[in-house]
């Protein structure tokens, strides 16, 4: 099984006092906030030198990209929760 590298930072957004969780998977660099609706949120990264943003839906997503978690289960949803943005990334580059 591979081994994934990651980093969470959380942080204010500097455009409001919402909070902004920034993370890295499989080197690339992202962040993750909520957007203008309730459970609308905005991944935004620079992907291959090309700065993506793409909206998601998935909750979940938010709530365990920065809960690392203690137990087996917690860990491995916000791997699940790394994964889906990274592949919501790949995939808006894909579509670009």
């Amino acid at each position: 099984m591979p081994i994934f590298a990651y980093q969470i930072i959380i942080e204010p957004a500097a455009t409001d006092k919402r909070h902004k969780i920034m993370a890295t998977f499989r080197k690339v660099n992202f962040s993750m906030r909520r957007g203008n609706g309730y459970g609308q949120y905005l991944i935004e990264a620079t992907y291959r030198g090309r700065d993506i943003k793409v909206h998601t839906t998935d909750s979940e997503a938010w709530d365990w990209l920065n809960d690392e978690g203690s137990t087996k289960e917690e860990k491995e949803k916000h791997r699940e929760a790394l994964r889906h943005c990274y592949h919501k990334i790949v995939e808006a580059y894909e579509n670009l």
